[in-house]
């Protein structure tokens, strides 16, 4: 997808709270040092961030071990006066880094890091944004996790580093991530099959779904990502998280209720009768490790192990919702007997997530893609039908942003760091869904939701509308006594 220009970055970032020690001008280069040395171990112990990818175009990419990283190409620092409206530029750089290529993918790692320094304040962003082939979303969070114990773990003097700020990479062959078939198998049953292969390569004559999100169609240029983001405060959050728990549902399942509703107030019926949306599904849950490859820990690994869920809302559920639309709603927020219908609908979502755990890798999607033979075709092809799908939830999960004091290798508590806020983000995809959401937050802190979106494919209003919506009315569940 990268190398046919259908999707281009993701990224995680953290708010990190300075030791006191940091915080000052005077402290400016101990800082650079610290956090480089932190990134440096993080770098040496996640391998997938060491390499390179050979013949990207070709049917059969392979990683291509290094012996050298320019950190320069890799790492960027921006210092910002205290005046400047510190979340402005974050998502200006956000978006600036999500849109951004890789030159070189045959000679350096497919990453970066833009580190945004406010003087005169006691807080770091890390904004950290890679290339999918290397890992997955899941694997930004994990990223963040090491990034985190390095900086409170006491460091060693000799990060490996040689002139110009070129880091000497390990002369051992690189233990990569496995594919996840060498770890697990993925049972697909005939049926199952069948039906897949028939989905995907039916006729158009015969699709005839009245979900797909035609009202978006698949535009491959302008490649251009608009991205929206808000913030739900703790308190907030924590009554929202109740509510979910009440009706028996999740975050994840109120938020596809909630996108629902908005759709299909924004979007008339001849235009959209039915939808279709998707949720992230981390798969390291199943995976462990094995004799072949006994050193993994698939829940600290970077690497690819994502999946889907399919969730689909037919005509009658969606010409229930629009009967009992008002024009109110923006005002008022949403009508009784119309969150009666996003918990019903939250409630059908988490079982659907539930069904797909239960079963585990069984007839998973990820099992089917041994069949593809070149994903270069398969991709120009998906790029000709219509738009499945019209959104896509993906959310990971909470950060813990307390350090872990009880290490003798710990920083002593006066040099401690924290993390105060985090954000996820996707960059357009131009075959998925229209529009993706992203959530992340921080333990006992804020959720940060975003939406990212292809600029061409609807308004810009449109996308907007439903942010806007979600804000609204994740508000009003987490204010209703």
């Amino acid at each position: 997808m990268y190398v046919l220009d259908q999707y281009r970055g993701t990224s995680v970032s953290c708010r990190f709270v300075l030791p006191r020690s940091l915080v000052s001008q005077d402290s400016h280069s101990k800082l650079i040092n610290t956090v480089q040395a932190a990134i440096v171990n993080t770098v040496l112990q996640n391998p997938v961030l060491q390499v390179a990818i050979l013949d990207a175009n070709s049917k059969k990419p392979t990683w291509v071990q290094l012996e050298n990283l320019d950190l320069n190409q890799h790492i960027e620092w921006q210092f910002l006066n205290h005046s400047v409206d510190f979340e402005d530029v974050l998502q200006e750089t956000t978006v600036s880094q999500l849109d951004a290529t890789y030159p070189e993918l045959e000679k350096r790692p497919g990453w970066k890091i833009v580190i945004l320094r406010q003087l005169e304040t006691d807080i770091l962003e890390i904004l950290f944004t890679w290339n999918h082939p290397h890992c997955d979303g899941m694997s930004g969070k994990i990223f963040m996790e090491c990034l985190f114990r390095n900086l409170n773990t006491k460091q060693n003097d000799d990060i490996r580093l040689v002139s110009d700020n070129v880091m000497r990479l390990p002369e051992s062959t690189p233990r990569l991530p496995p594919p996840i078939e060498e770890l697990t198998k993925l049972p697909i049953e005939a049926p199952f099959a069948l039906k897949s292969l028939w989905q995907e390569y039916r006729p158009q004559i015969f699709n005839r779904s009245l979900s797909q999100a035609n009202w978006a169609p698949i535009r491959l240029s302008p490649y251009k990502t608009q991205f929206r983001l808000f913030s739900v405060d703790n308190a907030t959050l924590a009554k929202v998280l109740t509510t979910c728990r009440e009706h028996k549902t999740t975050l994840t399942g109120l938020l596809h209720g909630l996108i629902l509703v908005s759709f299909a107030s924004h979007l008339q019926e001849n235009a959209a009768p039915a939808f279709e949306s998707i949720t992230a599904i981390d798969l390291r849950r199943f995976l462990s490790s094995t004799t072949s490859y006994p050193w993994i820990q698939p829940k600290q690994t970077m690497g690819n192990y994502v999946t889907i869920s399919d969730h689909e809302f037919g005509t009658d559920l969606v010409k229930q919702i629009r009967s009992k639309i008002s024009s109110k709603m923006t005002n008022i927020g949403l009508p009784a007997n119309l969150m009666d219908e996003v918990w019903s609908i939250a409630l059908g979502v988490r079982k659907d997530i539930e069904h797909k755990l239960e079963i585990g890798l069984k007839n998973d999607i990820v099992g089917l893609m041994r069949f593809v033979g070149d994903w270069l075709v398969e991709m120009r092809n998906m790029a000709r039908r219509p738009r499945k799908h019209s959104w896509f939830v993906t959310n990971l999960g909470v950060f813990d942003g307390s350090p872990n004091m009880n290490d003798e290798l710990s920083v002593d508590k006066d040099e401690a760091w924290f993390v105060r806020r985090a954000q996820f983000v996707n960059s357009a995809e131009t075959t998925s869904a229209a529009l993706i959401i992203s959530t992340m937050t921080v333990a006992g802190g804020q959720l940060c939701v975003g939406g990212s979106w292809q600029d061409c494919i609807f308004d810009v209003s449109l996308g907007e509308s439903i942010m806007a919506d979600l804000k609204r009315w994740l508000v009003q569940i987490g204010t209703q006594s």
